[in-house]
């Protein structure tokens, strides 16, 4: 096999290798965020992130919902969005 052919060979094979990792990567990683409903929650815990929400107090509301269920920020600020959208 000729260098050229060697060098084109290997930069082909780079290049797959490359492609199949940013494919890897792109399929794996998670848009979506799930988290637990303030439905779900214990009542008082509900009334509690309700006063927060009523008082323009999201980020007490967020704190709220984490200590309730151990989620990490992005889920509780989610679920305290959708909470917030359904009282309007």
């Amino acid at each position: 096999m000729t260098p050229i052919t060697k060098l084109v060979l290997l930069i082909a094979v780079a290049v797959l290798v490359f492609w199949l990792v940013t494919r890897l990567r792109n399929s794996t990683r998670r848009d979506r965020v799930s988290f637990r409903p303030v439905e779900d929650l214990p009542q008082d815990v509900q009334q509690s992130i309700d006063h927060a929400l009523a008082h323009d107090k999201k980020v007490t509301a967020i704190k709220l919902y984490r200590q309730a269920t151990k989620a990490p920020l992005d889920a509780a600020k989610a679920a305290i969005d959708v909470r917030e959208w359904k009282r309007g």
